[in-house]
């Protein structure tokens, strides 16, 4: 599978995991979804070759374990 209908789904699932960490799990009360964008955006693996964001990659590959290595790490 592939395309925007996919990584949409995998990326919203990936946002409640998030906020489930740090409002239900109480890591991070205050968490908002501005929050959740902005660790899902830093721990995006990307290639050194291409700017970011741009229209094929967006902000690069998804990667929920960097975003939460960064949001402990705080």
């Amino acid at each position: 599978m592939s395309g925007t209908s996919v990584s949409a789904a995998i990326t919203t699932g990936a946002c409640a995991l998030l906020l489930q960490w740090g409002i239900i799990e109480g890591n991070d009360p205050y968490m908002s979804t501005s929050h959740a964008k902005a660790f899902l955006i830093r721990g995006c693996v990307r290639d050194k070759n291409l700017a970011y964001p741009n229209v094929q990659w967006g902000y690069g590959r998804l990667n929920l374990i960097q975003a939460f290595n960064l949001m402990r790490g705080q």
